[in-house]
């Protein structure tokens, strides 16, 4: 027993004392998720399409967009990689009558050439 709790003390006094190197620890680097996206707007349009807008961010590579069938409900990922200067989005071939479909947005930006994907928004639907 006390060998068991040397060894973990003498793991645990080692391993604080380890390098931060994760390029984004909020401690050794300037590198930030980006923010939510707003001013996302709804609507339906004929044909069985749901229009998707947003006020577009400068500073992120592009976007995700999910959809649910419940508001708080699973998210799945519909589209991704959206380009950063597009500012809409159709989802085509929807099943509206009798449905109500919930979106979030999240935008990301690249780091070492990876998605770095910034906080989802609330979700949205047409009203």
């Amino acid at each position: 027993m006390k060998y068991i709790i040397l060894i973990s003390l003498i793991l645990f006094t080692l391993s604080c004392s380890l390098d931060r190197t994760n390029p984004l620890d909020p401690m050794v680097s300037s590198i930030n998720a980006p923010n939510k996206v707003t001013s996302i707007y709804v609507a339906t349009t004929a044909d069985n399409t749901i229009m998707i807008t947003w006020s577009p961010m400068s500073t992120v590579s592009g976007y995700y967009i999910y959809r649910s069938q419940s508001y708080d409900g699973l998210f799945e990922l519909i589209i991704d990689e959206v380009d950063e200067t597009v500012s809409s989005y159709e989802d085509l071939g929807v099943n509206i009558p009798g449905n109500f479909y919930w979106y979030k947005m999240s935008a990301y930006i690249l780091v070492d050439e990876k998605k770095l994907e910034g906080y989802r928004s609330e979700p949205k639907t047409w009203n």
